[in-house]
């Protein structure tokens, strides 16, 4: 395969120009050729199909395609891997809509809200609504990247650890209104969630925590999964007693027109959404993941009805897709302006970029800004190409949810312990997607909230490194917590959110 790849003329050869003009010239030469095109649209698809199963994703799909790309030109390696990026957001997307499975970490928030509404006979709605905002924020996360290139260094490091630390508290206060159930509850699942969090060795000292003498926990909890055994399996786990099919209404294929629709109607929850999904995928280290979940909370806050979300509130898809697409483009301000990679899957193209003899960081602007363009191009044509094939195939996908639980569980349950296996090779992690399905569906059962624990999980580990790092810079001392404008800027964000509980008891009172 490597040999036949190497033996096709697939693009210009890699140049060297740091001239705006110059540098898209080469770009739309480089991609706009049927051949590039072609592969473009297989990149995308297998993207596609990567991010529909679960432990798979973005990260794993890019390291399995840098091997069959190296033989290539650099610019044709970096559009291929640019486009397979682009194919894996939406595509966990779906099953996390129709099966409660996030296909990887950063579709989490898309269940809360998606398979409630496939339980209601509206999969179609949610796909509709799902493949929209995909791709509509792709492009506005990278029209932001092409608008951020004059200063990008500049806006790379504007984040210290203490401002990553105070986004992460604001993200773990919001647990205290992320669901509808109590307060207490939530502050349970999110303590859980914390202990969990804290597992394995300390990023300071490097001594191992809450181990046991497990070799297994010295690198923590595994997140993605912990996240198929607390969604994918525990709901199997409750299916199996409760109904034939997941839905027991029929299928509303109409209903993915009215998904789409339903993006430019609420546009305002899209814009705050894709804008906040860019701006911490600007930060590094802090992920999809993190602004999946934070799109959504600030979607369920500023809702007129924040008691309908995790019940099928279409807007709860919209905040989380939307966000999880935009932030693509935000990764890749501190990815290609620093070299510091804003997300997983961009950790990995870092290492895509060093195999091909491009070094990301300020040289690249100067250098290489073609590789820019590319990527950029790449990232717009794949996310519309996946948006499109989404909603061409969603009459199909959507009839999965009238198969038989009987028949669809083992399935999923099967994919699931696969899919948990296949992320690092280790059997333990599927005895651990086992056991939190036991424990997901007791949570279910016991009224504490999942989203809550996951929240925990994700932003625990996050503020206590920023927080280290932040008093080893400062030698101890406590007044670089607060002598930011940006961190100042935060912590009011973080009384606001604390803020409001007591403000909706009063307003119940």
């Amino acid at each position: 395969m490597n040999e036949l790849l190497a033996a096709v003329d697939f693009a210009v050869p890699l140049q060297q120009t740091g001239e705006p003009m110059e540098a898209i010239r080469i770009a739309i030469d480089t991609i706009f050729t049927p051949r590039n095109l072609l592969y473009i649209l297989l990149a995308t698809l297998l993207g596609l199909i990567a991010g529909m199963f679960p432990g798979l994703g973005g990260p794993v799909a890019l390291a399995l395609l840098i091997p069959i790309t190296y033989p290539l030109p650099a610019n044709v390696a970096l559009m291929i891997l640019a486009a397979n990026l682009g194919g894996t957001a939406f595509g966990g997307s779906i099953t996390a809509i129709l099966l409660n499975t996030p296909g990887d970490a950063p579709n989490a928030a898309t269940v809360f809200d998606g398979y409630p509404l496939t339980r209601q006979g509206r999969a179609g709605e949610a796909i509709g609504a799902s493949a929209t905002a995909s791709a509509l924020g792709a492009i506005l996360g990278v029209v932001l990247l092409i608008a951020t290139i004059p200063f990008i260094r500049q806006l790379s490091v504007a984040f210290h650890s203490v401002d990553i630390f105070w986004l992460a508290l604001l993200g773990l206060a919001t647990i205290a209104v992320v669901t509808r159930g109590s307060v207490i509850s939530d502050l349970i699942a999110g303590g859980f969630g914390l202990i969990l969090a804290f597992h394995g060795l300390n990023p300071v000292t490097g001594s191992a925590r809450f181990t046991w003498d497990f070799d297994y926990l010295l690198s923590g909890v595994p997140l993605v999964p912990l996240i198929i055994g607390v969604f994918a399996i525990a709901e199997m786990i409750k299916l199996m007693g409760e109904r034939s099919t997941i839905s027991q209404e029929e299928p509303d294929i109409e209903g993915v027109l009215v998904g789409v629709k339903a993006v430019f109607k609420n546009w305002k929850v899209f814009l705050r959404s894709s804008s906040l999904g860019w701006i911490i995928g600007t930060v590094p280290g802090a992920g999809g993941t993190v602004a999946n979940f934070l799109a959504y909370l600030q979607a369920k806050q500023t809702d007129p009805d924040p008691d309908s979300f995790g019940k099928g509130n279409i807007n709860g898809v919209i905040a989380s897709e939307a966000a999880n697409d935009a932030k693509d483009g935000g990764s890749m301000v501190p990815t290609l302006g620093l070299g510091i990679p804003g997300s997983a899957s961009t950790a990995v193209l870092i290492g895509a970029f060093v195999i091909n003899g491009v070094s990301p960081g300020p040289l690249l602007f100067r250098e290489n800004l073609q590789i820019v363009f590319i990527i950029v191009f790449a990232l717009i044509i794949s996310n519309v190409l996946t948006s499109l094939v989404g909603l061409a195939s969603s009459k199909y996908l959507i009839k999965v949810t009238q198969i038989n639980v009987t028949t669809l569980v083992p399935i999923v349950i099967i994919v699931g312990l696969i899919g948990s296996f296949v992320i690092r090779g280790q059997f333990t992690d599927v005895l651990l997607t086992a056991g939190f399905g036991v424990v997901g569906f007791f949570m279910v059962k016991f009224g504490l909230s999942r989203v809550a624990l996951i929240v925990a999980l994700v932003l625990g580990p996050l503020a206590e490194q920023n927080f280290h790092r932040a008093f080893q810079i400062s030698r101890g001392d406590p007044s670089i917590l607060y002598n930011r404008p940006l961190s100042i800027l935060l912590i009011l964000g973080i009384v606001v959110v604390l803020a409001i509980p007591l403000y909706r008891r009063r307003q119940s009172a």
